[in-house]
């Protein structure tokens, strides 16, 4: 009778190991595909939106990187990135829209599924999608590629913080064989939108490695994404020289800027909300990525 105990206990512990060493080293990126940043260009940039003032510039740019849904409900485009990127246009700013599930094949079904809860295409992943699109945008001929900014909601949001958060000389995103060339170069001012900053996000342990001018706005009844250690974050990246402004919404759950939430959800789109969200917006390009009085 021992030795049978024994030998469950061994292999339970054997199972509870193999399972531990299964998770750490799906959170560490060993079992995510791989590409060079011209590869991951390459697969991103055919369904890269680009929204641009009239003229031939240079512009200042925002990079926008979207929730964990995606841009498409079925063959229907969600109406939020458009949002966005109609305001940046109209303050003389192109707005560069970063579709990361479409080119990956994950549709809107697989994307509640799978990338909202964190089974696949994690912040730590996806930020290869970041580090490969900042040096594109700097290439378009129409953009300053001093003034470069990036902004994400939810997903998005954990996505452009951990990518902030990896140290370049140590740590390359997850989907990257090696970082891009001048993967931060010309990027100027960082802008979150009720940002996931839950398990196993980076930034709230790390802050931001190169730290640029954050600006960040949650709500009071988010759910989804606690803003507590998104303020871990922050104040890391305080500490690290970048200045961040955060505003909180009273009232606000998580997604409370998307005319088209899911009914029954605990995220509630409401309008007067959303306008708050869309002019802070406009003051934050406005007041960091436009230098005044251009």
């Amino acid at each position: 009778m021992r030795r049978i105990l024994v030998s469950i206990l061994i292999a339970v512990i054997v199972v509870v190991a193999g399972g531990g060493a299964y998770v750490w080293l799906s959170l560490t990126g060993a079992f995510t595909d791989k590409r060079s940043p011209d590869q991951l260009l390459a697969l991103l940039e055919p369904d890269i939106v680009i929204v641009k003032p009239d003229g031939d510039g240079p512009f200042p740019a925002v990079l926008l990187f979207h929730g964990c849904e995606g841009l498409w409900n079925g063959d229907q485009r969600r109406p939020l990135m458009g949002i966005y990127a109609d305001i940046a246009r109209s303050e003389g700013v192109v707005a560069i829209i970063v579709d990361s599930l479409k080119p990956r094949n994950i549709d809107s079904e697989e994307a509640y599924a799978d990338v909202c809860p964190g089974w696949v295409l994690r912040g730590s992943e996806r930020a290869g999608d970041v580090a490969v699109t900042v040096p594109f945008a700097r290439s378009l001929p129409y953009v300053d590629p001093d003034r470069i900014a990036i902004a994400g909601w939810s997903h998005g949001g954990w996505t452009v913080m951990d990518f902030l958060a990896m140290p370049p000389n140590e740590t390359v995103p997850y989907s990257l064989t090696r970082w891009p060339t001048a993967a931060f170069a010309g990027l100027t001012a960082v802008y979150l939108t009720y940002p996931y900053c839950g398990f196993p996000a980076l930034a709230p342990e790390a802050g931001e490695i190169e730290p640029r001018p954050t600006w960040a706005i949650h709500g009071t009844k988010d759910v989804t994404a606690d803003p507590a250690p998104c303020n871990q974050a922050y104040a890391l990246a305080v500490e690290e020289g970048a200045p961040v402004d955060v505003q909180t919404i009273e009232g606000a759950t998580h997604a409370f800027d998307r005319p088209d939430v899911l009914p029954n959800s605990t995220s509630v789109y409401d309008p007067a909300f959303a306008q708050i969200a869309y002019d802070r917006f406009r003051t934050f390009l406005r007041e960091v990525l436009v230098p005044s009085g251009q």
